[in-house]
């Protein structure tokens, strides 16, 4: 366990000692925040905007007052996880960029695979109380399984707590990969050695 906290110091202080990776980072944390929240009322906001006469800072109250539905929609379970799943989605990313501007992608090509599952799993568990997740949401009721979510004990927010967990496994892959050297073949070191 401290292996890993380690990693995730070293990879911290190594990517976010650069401020445009912290930009990112709280850009897409943003962006994913945003979605999670407004997802139940994509409709709502879609038609303010395009057909609405309305001024846009009238509009524009309108996006930001639905930001309240974090805290009326949301339990405060899934809200926990929703910023969770937002905060650990942007700094995964901004990561998995690094690692691919440092050209040390081919080296570690099944870290960035897991860590890009681990970020695209996000999306499985945002969702709020009344619509439950965005994926399972959408999916579960066209195979016909959407009353399976009622079944389990916490209507369906083992999907958001699932979405934690891989998202930090995620994180503590992608933090070795960056913390720790890339070892040399043997090949490669006697190439080195010789004069």
């Amino acid at each position: 366990m401290k292996r890993h906290l380690d990693n995730l110091h070293a990879a911290f202080k190594q990517v976010f000692a650069r401020f445009s990776y912290i930009v990112l980072a709280g850009v897409l944390a943003l962006a994913a925040f945003l979605l999670a929240v407004w997802f139940p009322n994509l409709g709502l906001i879609a038609e303010v905007f395009s057909r609405s006469d309305a001024p846009l800072t009238a509009k524009l109250n309108v996006a930001l007052s639905l930001l309240g539905g974090i805290g009326t929609n949301f339990s405060p379970l899934s809200a926990g996880y929703t910023v969770a799943i937002t905060v650990l989605f942007g700094i995964n990313a901004a990561m998995i960029v690094y690692l691919l501007r440092q050209k040390r992608a081919a080296a570690a090509g099944q870290n960035i695979a897991i860590g890009s599952g681990g970020v695209m799993s996000g999306a499985l568990g945002i969702g709020c109380a009344a619509c439950g997740s965005l994926i399972s949401g959408a999916v579960l009721p066209v195979l016909g399984a959407g009353g399976a979510l009622a079944a389990l004990p916490l209507d369906g927010g083992e999907f958001g707590i699932l979405s934690v967990a891989l998202l930090v496994v995620s994180l503590s892959l992608i933090s070795k990969t960056i913390a720790e050297p890339i070892a040399c073949s043997p090949a490669q070191t006697r190439h080195a050695q010789q004069p």
